[in-house]
Formats: C-alpha cells, structure tokens, sequence
C-alpha cells in the first residue's frame, strides 16, 4: 500500500471506526485520485445536507432499489430504521422484498402491521422493475399511514416549529423528486416546482437529493461490480 493509500485509509477508519473499509472503498482505495474525492463527496451527502437522517434514508433506499444492490439496500435498512422508518414503508419501494433476505424485519412486522387491511399489496412485489407509478402507489401510502399513526413520535420532525402534516409532505414531495429522477433521469417542471415550494422554496434541498441520488448510483454499481457483500 503506497503512502497515499494509506493516508486515504487511515483517513477512512477514522470517520467510520464502527464499518471501517466495508462497502465500495476497498475498491475504490486502489485508484487513490479516486478514492480521496469520493470519500469527501460521501460525507458531504450523508452528513452535510439540510435533510433530516430519515430523509436521506428514504433517499438512499431508493436509489439502491433502482440499481438492484441488495447490500446498498440492506445496509441501510438497519439505518433507515434506526431513523423511524417502518417495515412497511420499507416494503413499499419497488423491488425491496427482492432485495432482502427473506427473514429481515420478521421481529418488526408485528409492529408495523396495524393496518393489515391496508398492507395486503406490499407482498404482490414479486420482482417488478422500480418505477415512478409503483412508488405512487405502494410507497407513498405506506409512508402517509405511518405519519397518521404516528407511532410516539417515532416519525421526527426535521426542524422546529413544523407540523406533523408538514413533516409528511415534505417527506412525500422528496421521495416523490427522487423518485421520478431515479425513474426517468430527470424531473418535470411541476416536479421541480412543486418540491422547491415544500422545500422552503430554494435550490439547496434539490441540489442535495440530488446529489445523494448520484453518490449513492455510484456506491450501487460499485457494490455490484465487485460483488461486495453487506
């Protein structure tokens, strides 16, 4: 390993002492010029935006989903749930129950599953492709029923003074925005306009979801290419 590599390493082991090089920087430790940006590029999207934690998790499951990386979205599963994501919503993003081991969120599903009623189609994912339509319709109901029940609090809110109904649509209009990029590598005027105004009316969410979209399309075909496990 070259002093530059072990720089970048030592550098990596200090800001994740818990997962050290998991995931893609052992790949991408071989390649140093690519290695030092992608970490920096890496923190900046996981801890230096203005979305919540849960948010950028509903983000970056997302985004595994659509590549197919199964150890992407394993990973953070556990995040998102440690951030008050629940099993359903989880099984709500297109592919997810293919993505998973069958028997993750089995301790979990008694928790979530009040609404058994309402809950009956997120088992119908059978290995459809990820789509903008099948968010709309499995994921973004899911999403709204967990903010009704609003289990405790379980469900925070990302600033003072917001309401619950605020925190819901501003979780709606992200996951619809990245979404709709990560379904047709782009989004519409309405899209654009109708998620800036939820946004507190700026540039700098959109900016930041989409950049955690890319970062993490990045982290997916990394993943997949040397077929790092979770």
């Amino acid at each position: 390993m070259s002093p530059e590599q072990t720089s970048i390493r030592d550098s990596i082991l200090s800001s994740r002492p818990r997962t050290g090089l998991s995931g893609p920087f052992g790949p991408w430790l071989s390649v140093p010029s690519i290695a030092r940006p992608s970490q920096e590029l890496g923190r900046a999207v996981r801890y230096g935006t203005s979305l919540s934690t849960r948010e950028s998790e509903l983000v970056i499951l997302l985004t595994g989903a659509r590549f197919e990386s199964a150890t992407e979205f394993e990973i953070h599963v556990h995040e998102a749930r440690g951030a008050g994501v629940g099993w359903d919503v989880i099984k709500g993003i297109p592919g997810s129950m293919v993505l998973l081991p069958s028997n993750l969120g089995e301790e979990d599903e008694d928790e979530d599953d009040d609404d058994d009623d309402d809950d009956d189609d997120d088992d119908d994912d059978d290995g459809e492709g990820f789509s903008l339509g099948l968010v709309k319709e499995r994921m973004i109901p899911a999403l709204i029923r967990e903010h009704r029940r609003d289990r405790g609090g379980r469900v925070e809110p990302t600033s003072g003074g917001m309401t619950r109904d605020e925190v819901m649509e501003r979780e709606v209009a992200i996951v619809l925005f990245a979404s709709e990029l990560l379904d047709t590598n782009t989004v519409s005027d309405e899209t654009y306009r109708a998620t800036r105004d939820k946004l507190d009316g700026s540039d700098e969410a959109l900016v930041e979801i989409t950049a955690i979209v890319g970062y993490y399309a990045y982290v997916s075909f990394t993943l997949n290419v040397f077929g790092i496990p979770p």
